[in-house]
């Protein structure tokens, strides 16, 4: 494979990843707007720090994310009781709020490591 089409390649994969940065972005805000302040309320007893702002609500869904599909985490962060109280729609939404945002990330970073690989 000649090097202008693996770069080319590569531009493409950015790209995508870049766009779908964005859409997790919109995620986030869409999650802040209608489902943070109530896992807030359920989970930390009332206390929203991470439905302050948007940057703090992308930290809040990627720290949500795995308490709804780890038991493990769940419990080191003693929320194991509580997540059973949150609506299943809104665990279902922050854990692909999670996959998204991880996905994004192997996808960037699997393109820049192909780049550096090849020396492109």
């Amino acid at each position: 494979m000649n090097a202008e089409l693996l770069s080319w390649i590569m531009f493409i994969v950015i790209c995508v990843s870049a766009l779908s940065f964005l859409v997790w972005i919109g995620f986030v805000f869409y999650l802040k707007l209608k489902w943070l302040p109530q896992v807030e309320d359920i989970l930390e007893d009332g206390r929203r720090y991470f439905s302050l702002n948007l940057l703090l609500a992308g930290q809040g869904c990627l720290h949500y994310g795995p308490v709804f599909f780890n038991d493990w985490y769940a419990k080191r962060i003693n929320l194991l009781e509580k997540r059973d109280q949150v609506p299943k729609k809104a665990r279902r939404l922050f854990t692909f709020g999670f996959y998204l945002f991880m996905l994004n990330n192997v996808i960037f970073w699997g393109a820049g490591a192909i780049i550096y690989f090849f020396k492109l």
